[in-house]
């Protein structure tokens, strides 16, 4: 394989410029701490309700896919809150959503379904584009992927925002956040001047709603993760941490993760035998349990047919691991057109 290239050896060498959404925020390249990136020694316990494997192998992402058959088995909140990137794709979202809320309101007061879908669906697919790590690596290269994510999210939000007593419970919310002081804090974030029970509690009450109705809509069935039970809730409650915890003294902020019960059960990573695959989307490194068949590259998000073998490009010789739907790729070394044989 003499001549095997590094597949990330094209990459443009100047970074991409920040729009206007992520203007000031850190960007894809820039150095930073070891603290800031999602890996980890521990992982959580969780096992899989479609082939009951238990998750073994550390994610690189708040999105834990199983390690046999690359079904989504669970959401880790640990992950998800690590460092910088809760807070960055926060603010990105905020700026994309605020110039849309009066025709939010618009449509809301009007009962019109059809405008705030669409402008939902338009914030949601603005902010995937600008965030790509605050969802499943799924969305990252499955454009048919991404476009199903951001009809569900829209309905999602349709559901959850054009219901009117869930209209009153948001106004109570947004009562309770302004009528708490924010106390600044010298060098970091202002604190929450209050009792963020209460904020909690009505959070939880909205969601709980609007899960149980996303369920009975069939809005749920719209999740091309095909997520297990409750965990998409989960990740509302994750959400709603993600906001908080900043502002939050370290005792409270473990009341409230406790209150969602997001503590999580983790576990130390055991050693064990792994066997190493090329992804054939992406080129990068596969360290896999014995007997996966599929797997989720957290690179680039395709899922990798492991059970039937690597396929040698048919140019530099490289042995490819093959996305699970693809019979032909382009080979992320040396762009050769390979097929399955």
């Amino acid at each position: 394989m003499a001549n095997q290239r590094d597949p990330q050896s094209d990459a443009p060498s100047n970074p991409p410029v920040p729009s206007a959404f992520t203007a000031g925020l850190p960007q894809a390249g820039d150095a930073l701490p070891p603290s800031l990136l999602a890996h980890s020694g521990f992982i959580k316990r969780a096992s899989c309700v479609r082939c009951g494997a238990p998750k073994t192998l550390p994610s690189k992402t708040a999105y834990l896919y199983c390690d046999y058959c690359g079904a989504l088995v669970d959401y880790d909140f640990r992950l998800a809150n690590l460092g910088a990137n809760a807070g960055i794709t926060n603010t990105v979202y905020e700026r994309i959503e605020a110039p849309c809320r009066p025709d939010m309101d618009r449509a809301k007061a009007a009962g019109d379904y059809p405008a705030y879908r669409a402008i939902m669906q338009y914030v949601f697919a603005t902010w995937i584009e600008e965030c790509p790590q605050a969802v499943s690596p799924r969305a990252r290269t499955d454009l048919e992927f991404r476009r199903k994510l951001v009809d569900y999210y829209a309905e999602t939000a349709v559901v959850k925002n054009m219901d009117a007593f869930q209209q009153q419970l948001e106004a109570q919310m947004q009562a309770l956040i302004a009528s708490t002081p924010r106390i600044p804090s010298p060098g970091g974030a202002w604190m929450f001047g209050g009792d963020i029970g209460p904020l909690a509690a009505l959070w939880k009450q909205q969601m709980d709603l609007a899960y149980a109705q996303i369920q009975e809509y069939g809005v749920a069935a719209m999740d091309p993760d095909d997520p297990p039970p409750g965990v998409a809730l989960k990740m509302e409650y994750s959400a709603f941490c993600q906001a908080w915890l900043p502002h939050l003294p370290p005792a409270e902020g473990e009341r409230i993760i406790g209150y969602f019960g997001l503590a999580g059960d983790y576990v130390q990573v055991e050693p064990q035998t792994l066997q190493d695959h090329r992804c054939g989307g992406c080129g990068a490194e596969l360290h896999t349990v014995v007997g996966a068949r599929v797997v989720v590259c957290e690179d680039c998000g395709q899922q990798i047919d492991i059970a039937h073998g690597a396929f040698p490009c048919k140019q530099c010789g490289a042995p490819l691991n093959f996305p699970a739907s693809a019979s032909r790729l382009s080979c992320p070394y040396c762009r050769a057109e390979t097929q399955r044989v």
